[in-house]
């Protein structure tokens, strides 16, 4: 029963069901065709967004806009140049500090900024990732523990909270009698008395 119903939340994050996750090739995979599908602009669809950037059309070159898009997907400068053509790493880092670069940089940069929002799926997704890693029973106990209170499926008890005034200092209570303690503690002198209950 549990196990179908972790299943069945795991199918609804997209994640298969063999050992609750995607594989990491498919996975990597994945990550490999977005990259390329963000990075693979063509030169049309490159110089449509040069006004943007508040770039003149044909301000750049083709090799320029390629060194711009890998460099701005987070490839290094370097591995960029190589994958550009450029004959050396200064002449692609000479091209990258030049100022119509600059601002296809930055707003390639600016584009692909996400807001970050942590919300209850994030969490539920995480703590399904942390489920099905658990080594023992302990580990998946706390985990189902952290989901049911963060879909609010328990109430919490309220918990008596008993507040004693005490006006004394640690030492005036050292020397002070038994009883004296029993009476600040709210109880009768007989509380200590062993007693037979019938």
């Amino acid at each position: 029963m549990w196990l179908a119903w972790v299943n069945a939340h795991l199918c609804l994050f997209g994640w298969t069901t063999t050992y609750g996750m995607k594989s990491k090739a498919e996975l990597l995979e994945e990550g490999i065709e977005s990259i390329s599908s963000d990075v693979d602009l063509t030169h049309t669809e490159f110089q449509s967004y040069m006004p943007y950037m508040g770039l003149a059309h044909g301000s750049l070159t083709v090799q320029q806009e390629k060194l711009v898009m890998l460099v701005a997907s987070g490839m290094s400068i370097r591995a960029a140049a190589r994958a550009t053509g450029y004959k050396s790493y200064d002449a692609a880092l000479k091209a990258v500090r030049r100022p119509e670069l600059q601002k296809a940089l930055d707003y390639f940069r600016e584009q692909a900024r996400e807001t970050v929002k942590f919300t209850i799926a994030n969490a539920h997704g995480m703590y399904m990732e942390a489920y099905s890693a658990s080594a023992n029973a302990t580990e998946m106990k706390n985990t189902t523990d952290s989901l049911v209170k963060l879909h609010g499926l328990v109430q919490q008890e309220p918990q008596a909270q008993v507040n004693v005034q005490i006006n004394a200092t640690a030492k005036q209570l050292e020397r002070l009698s038994d009883e004296e303690l029993i009476k600040i503690a709210g109880k009768d002198n007989a509380y200590l008395e062993p007693s037979v209950e019938r």
